[in-house]
C-alpha cells in the first residue's frame, strides 16, 4: 500500500460558457415504417472550451453535474464540468475526466503517447495524483485502474486516500476493468505470451478466475454478477453471464452475440450480428427473457449504456436512440452519446456544421411520461 500524493488544485476555475443550458429540449416527431412515432429530443448545447474543435461530456451523475473535455490536437486536452448552467475549466492536474459520482468526486488520467497518469479531483478542489491509469470509480469514491510495474502491470485501487496494488500471480500482469457500487472489481489476468489471458474478479484478496476459460468480462454489478462474452472452439462468441461459480450462456443458439452492461436489477445490455446482412441488433435480457431491439435503423447498431432503471442508449451508423420501457426516443443534433444516469439523462456530444463538436445533454421530451 502506497499514500497517494494530494496537491491543491492549481490554476484558476473559471466560467468559460453557459452554453444553451436553460432551453428546454424541443420535439419533432416522426414516424418509422410500422412503428409508434418516435420523438426527437433536440440537444442541450453546453458550449465548448476556448480554441478547442472537439469537446464531449464523458459522465453525469444523478444530480446532473457533467464531465468532459476538449482538444485539437493529441494529448493536448483540457477538462471542464458543467454544473448549474455555466461550464467552468478544471485544473491541468485534471485534464482527462472519465467518471464524476454523486458526491461530486472527480476521477479520470492525464492522456500521454505512452502512459496516462491518473488524478482523483475531490469536491474541496484538491487533487490527488495517483501512479496509475483510471478506469472506474464507484459512489464510495473508490478508484480502479492500472500501473505500469517492471515487466509488467497491476491492477490498482484507490480508496481513503490510499493506493492498494492488487497485485497479480507470480510471473503475470492483471489490471481493473470496472468496479460496482459496493466495491466488487472486475478485470483481467495477462501471461508473457497471452496464451492463457482471462477475466477475473477481485475476491477476498486474490484474483478468482471468471468459470469460462475464454470468458471475457465486460461490467459487473453489487452483487457480484459479471456479464461478457466467451469463445466457442468453433470461434462464435456467446454472451454469457457469470454469478459465483455459475455461467451461463445467454445465446446458444446465436453465434455472434455480446453482453456490455449489466444493472443491480439483472437487466442485461448486449448485441448481436448477421455476417449475412451485415447488420448489428440490439439485445436486451431482462428477468432471463431476451428481447432482440432490432438495427434501429441503421448498420452496425451498438450498445452505449444501460442505467439502474432499465434505460439504455444506442447508437448505429445513422443515428442514436434512448428506449425506456418499450418506447424509444431519437437524440438529435448528430449525436455521439456516452453516457447515461439514473434520471435518464444523456450526454456526449453533437457534430457541429463547421467540423467541430460540443458537449452536449438529451433530457427527456416534454411528452414523456
Amino acid at each position: 500500500m502506497t499514500a497517494a500524493m494530494t496537491a491543491a488544485a492549481t490554476g484558476t476555475i473559471v466560467v468559460l460558457s453557459a452554453g444553451a443550458a436553460t432551453a428546454a429540449p424541443s420535439t419533432a416527431v416522426s414516424r418509422a415504417a410500422g412503428d409508434d412515432p418516435i420523438v426527437t429530443v433536440s440537444p442541450v448545447d453546453l458550449g465548448a472550451l476556448p480554441s478547442f474543435t472537439y469537446v464531449s461530456a464523458t459522465s453525469i451523475n444523478d444530480r446532473g453535474d457533467i464531465v468532459g473535455s476538449g482538444y485539437s490536437a493529441p494529448y493536448d486536452t483540457h477538462g471542464f464540468r458543467w454544473s448549474r448552467g455555466a461550464l467552468t475549466a478544471l485544473p491541468d492536474t485534471a485534464r482527462g475526466p472519465l467518471r464524476i459520482n454523486n458526491a461530486g468526486q472527480i476521477a479520470g488520467s492525464i492522456p500521454g503517447r505512452f502512459y496516462s497518469p491518473g488524478f482523483v479531483l475531490r469536491p474541496d478542489g484538491s487533487v490527488v495524483h495517483l501512479d496509475f491509469s483510471v478506469s472506474d470509480q464507484n459512489e464510495r469514491g473508490q478508484v480502479v485502474g492500472t500501473g505500469p510495474l517492471t515487466g509488467g502491470t497491476h491492477a490498482m485501487l484507490w480508496r481513503d486516500g490510499h493506493t492498494v496494488d492488487l497485485g497479480a500471480p507470480a510471473g503475470q500482469s492483471s489490471g481493473a476493468r470496472a468496479i460496482s457500487g459496493n466495491g466488487w472489481i472486475l478485470g483481467d489476468v495477462q501471461t508473457n505470451d497471452h496464451a492463457h489471458d482471462h477475466s477475473a474478479r477481485w475476491i477476498r484478496g486474490r484474483w478468482v478466475p471468471l468459470p469460462t476459460a475464454t470468458g471475457y468480462g465486460s461490467d459487473i454489478n453489487n452483487r457480484g454478477d459479471v456479464v461478457g462474452w466467451a469463445a466457442t472452439p468453433t470461434g462464435d462468441t456467446h454472451a454469457m453471464l457469470w454469478q459465483g461459480d455459475r455461467a451461463t450462456d445467454l445465446d446458444p443458439h446465436d453465434p455472434l452475440s455480446t453482453a456490455v452492461a449489466i444493472n443491480d436489477a439483472g437487466q442485461i445490455l448486449g448485441s448481436t450480428y448477421d455476417p449475412a446482412t451485415n447488420v448489428g441488433h440490439i439485445l436486451l435480457w431482462d428477468h432471463g427473457r431476451r428481447t432482440q431491439l432490432g438495427d434501429f435503423g441503421g448498420l452496425f447498431a451498438r450498445p452505449v449504456a444501460l442505467n439502474e432503471r432499465g434505460d439504455i442508449v444506442v447508437a448505429t451508423s445513422t443515428a442514436a436512440f434512448r428506449r425506456s420501457h418499450g418506447r424509444t426516443e431519437r437524440l438529435g443534433g448528430s449525436a455521439q452519446p456516452i453516457a447515461i444516469n439514473n434520471r435518464g439523462q444523456v450526454v456526449g456530444s453533437t457534430s457541429l456544421p463547421d467540423g467541430t463538436s460540443h458537449a452536449a445533454r438529451w433530457d427527456w421530451p416534454e411528452r414523456h411520461p
